[in-house]
């Protein structure tokens, strides 16, 4: 008797091991998640181009304003229009070839500023994260219980600009959200990426 029950307990120990084991494989090859850390960290610095649609969060230490956007970046140019709020509407800054082009044929703006490489690091740019995240030393990358990557860096640019996140989907590996967070661990830059198409 002791026998039979010592027997029914291993075949329900190794059949619950058995079913946890396919149904995890079953969730990693559902999500796509069968690559290691590493691979999936290249496939996300991999982003060389994309265009997107974004709604940009901007807060100070007195109030808090929202932008809608369209950013595209491309090997010949990088690109960012502002479609809300309504005043601002059609403001257009392109780089391309060392020059930084704002304008807005509404307001009768229009402003070229030549070889200033350093005039156009927009930290709005998915493209800067990235850049960043592949030079600077202290930096790191996760999977979360909820299938999201987060990728985390430390730039000490300034104290507005300490640490940067970008969420990213764990489905396709696009993008979900970015966090620009100030010395205090305050979210100062707030970036959802409402639409994204990466290697356009």
């Amino acid at each position: 008797m002791k026998k039979t029950i010592f027997f029914i307990i291993i075949c329900v120990i190794i059949l619950s091991i058995t079913i946890i084991f396919i149904n995890k494989n079953y969730k990693i090859n559902k999500m796509g998640n069968n690559k290691s850390i590493q691979e999936i960290e290249q496939d996300i610095l991999n982003i060389k181009t994309y265009k997107a649609t974004i709604t940009v969060t901007i807060k100070n230490n007195r109030n808090e304003n929202n932008y809608k956007m369209v950013q595209e970046v491309t090997k010949d140019y990088e690109k960012q229009v502002t479609t809300e709020p309504k005043e601002i509407e059609g403001l257009e800054m392109l780089y391309k070839d060392g020059k930084l082009e704002i304008k807005n044929t509404e307001l009768n703006l229009s402003k070229i500023y030549e070889n200033y490489p350093n005039v156009y690091e927009n930290n709005l740019f998915l493209t800067q994260f990235l850049q960043s995240y592949q030079n600077e030393e202290d930096k790191n990358i996760k999977i979360t219980d909820e299938n999201e990557i987060i990728m985390k860096v430390k730039t000490n640019k300034n104290k507005y600009n300490v640490t940067q996140l970008l969420y990213v989907n764990m489905k396709d590996f696009k993008p979900k959200k970015l966090e620009i967070l100030d010395n205090n661990n305050n979210i100062k830059v707030y970036i959802l990426y409402n639409e994204i198409e990466i290697n356009i």
